[in-house]
């Protein structure tokens, strides 16, 4: 019998050793490195997705208001002589405005108060909010910078320096208008109007104009497949865009910019902002995705253009009446 004060032969603990902890730290941090930029290109994929899904049904939303009105709708809602800043009792909001009753948001366009300033001055009765504070999702793309407002960011109009104003990330295009700067658009001779300010579509390249007009399907001469009615924006890039979507002075974008400029503040790239390079390109189209943006055609198909789309092949697009063929992109 064995004693019991007898100590039993000592067994060895499987551990690893410091090198081999190393190796693995070593190979999982490879595993990581190799597995987050196909994660980053899936997640972006789907928000990319989502964000076409939002233009198709702004898309949509077109043709149904134009089977009911027989056009498109209006720019902006906004007359002479023109109050871009201040409160007005001729303006009646952007295009979105509009739009509500056709993106399933009757609710908000019912609480709209189309016998004053609409944007001011819109309430939701039940509870007091403004309905310019009021946050459409299918407005936003999920690459951008989300629902943040922008109450001091614009500093072009005291009047709305303050105000917690929903923006938007898709606007109507003008097409190659007239600006100053850099980028002077205007490039067939077809949208002579200094900053689209025409309500009569005659001096407009694109589909809508800066104040109270817009096209009729008749009127886009190049083709609903070929020309563009809207696209997406980043507010953060663009004062105007900074008012809101219900703002008659904020969603008055167009194509004379080069798509995706590096106009960003603390952004890589940054140039500056107007009146240095005018304003086409805080009124032009940008996105979060990489390499272009999203645009909508006027047949209510959604496309992504590259960045580096030949110019003038991209003022074709924006243009309605250019008569000039549009090559591959």
């Amino acid at each position: 019998m064995q004693p019991k004060h007898q100590l039993r032969p000592h067994r060895r603990t499987a551990a690893f050793t410091l090198v081999e902890l190393l190796v693995v730290i070593a190979i999982i941090a490879i595993l990581i490195a190799l597995l987050l930029p196909a994660v980053q290109s899936a997640r972006e994929a789907a928000r990319r997705t989502e964000c076409s899904n939002n233009l198709k049904q702004l898309g949509l939303a077109l043709h149904n208001y134009h089977i009911s009105h027989k056009q498109f709708p209006l720019g902006a809602v906004h007359y002479f002589p023109w109050s871009f800043g201040d409160p007005k009792d001729d303006n009646h909001g952007s295009f979105l405005v509009a739009l509500l009753p056709y993106i399933e948001q009757q609710a908000i366009y019912d609480a709209c108060d189309f016998t004053t300033d609409t944007m001011f001055y819109s309430t939701i009765e039940s509870t007091g909010q403004k309905v310019h504070e009021i946050w459409i999702g299918s407005l936003l793309c999920p690459s951008d910078e989300g629902r943040k407002y922008w109450p001091d960011g614009n500093a072009l109009y005291s009047s709305t320096t303050g105000l917690n104003l929903a923006t938007s990330n898709y606007a109507s295009s003008m097409g190659s208008q007239t600006f100053s700067g850099c980028f002077k658009g205007n490039t067939f001779g077809t949208g002579p109007a200094y900053h689209g300010h025409d309500t009569t579509g005659s001096q407009i390249s694109g589909v809508f104009s800066h104040l109270a007009w817009a096209a009729r399907i008749a009127q886009i001469r190049d083709g609903t497949s070929n020309t563009i009615a809207l696209g997406e924006i980043r507010p953060k890039c663009s004062w105007h865009a900074q008012d809101g979507w219900m703002h008659v002075n904020s969603l008055w974008f167009a194509t004379t910019c080069p798509i995706n400029y590096r106009n960003c503040p603390n952004e890589p790239g940054f140039d500056c902002f107007p009146p240095n390079w005018g304003w086409a390109c805080d009124m032009g189209f940008k996105s979060q995705h990489p390499g272009g943006a999203q645009f909508v055609y006027c047949d209510g198909s959604v496309h992504f253009l590259g960045e580096t789309i030949d110019y003038r092949n991209y003022q074709r697009l924006g243009d309605r009446r250019d008569e000039e063929i549009i090559e591959a992109y």
